[in-house]
């Protein structure tokens, strides 16, 4: 999917300039290239139109920049921490006969089929998008499905277990965390076993358990001594 949007290029720099260029109902932005990068910006309604698709970091955008085209695909977009709209947009170039970066979104579906979920254990989801290496434009991905039916309480998704379309790859390297499925801690059983209390040995008694005939408790055993050092003591004078 392609996209035009008008750009007008940045002579002026720095906090000031982009703060003037946010008053004039705009948002600054730069090309990165091999060739040297290029500071635009771009008309912030056209723009969020775009961005506020879902698709922004997935669609190839032709920037119209002094009477030429340019192929670019956003990498990444700056938002406001309060208003969560776009302030800022890194480009990368799209040149011919070279691998396109995207980030698609990852869609975990399946949830419902899922053992672990089932059971009361929750998807803890480390990447919600991939970055990848494209062959073309064509084979840019919306998204990237990742199956977690089959999921029991502490399996995890890794990158080996993604299936990738055709025409891409990970641009990043190692078997990184996806996704995983945690459990809900420990069952009343074993809560209960570990607070119970313990003998000398280290032993839980069993529940009901009396101690063996002619056993004194470590408590009376105390007592009786307390009594015999009483009865040696000289009774007091009147």
């Amino acid at each position: 999917m392609s996209v035009v949007l008008k750009a007008e290029k940045r002579e002026k720099l720095g906090t000031s300039a982009a703060r003037k260029i946010k008053r004039e109902g705009r948002i600054p932005a730069v090309i990165y290239s091999a060739n040297g990068n290029v500071n635009l910006s771009l008309d912030v309604r056209e723009f969020e139109h775009e961005y506020f698709k879902g698709i922004a970091l997935t669609s190839v955008v032709e920037l119209e920049l002094g009477g030429k085209k340019l192929k670019v695909i956003a990498h990444k977009v700056e938002l406001d921490p309060v208003s969560d709209r776009p302030v800022h947009v890194d480009f990368l170039t799209c040149e011919e006969n070279k691998a396109v970066r995207a980030k698609p979104k990852l869609a975990f579906i399946n949830q419902e089929k899922s053992p672990g979920l089932k059971k009361g254990g929750f998807l803890h989801i480390v990447l919600r998008k991939v970055e990848v290496l494209c062959e073309s434009e064509k084979a840019i991905p919306e998204k990237i499905e990742v199956d977690v039916g089959t999921l029991h309480v502490g399996n995890k998704i890794r990158a080996t277990n993604l299936t990738l379309p055709a025409g891409i790859k990970l641009a990043k390297k190692g078997n990184f965390l996806i996704a995983s499925v945690i459990g809900r801690g420990k069952s009343e059983e074993e809560t209960a076993a570990a607070a119970a209390p313990t003998d000398a040995a280290g032993a839980t008694p069993a529940a009901g358990a009396t101690p063996a005939a002619g056993a004194t408790p470590a408590a009376g055993k105390a007592g009786a001594a307390a009594g015999k050092a009483d009865e040696k003591k000289p009774a007091a004078k009147k």
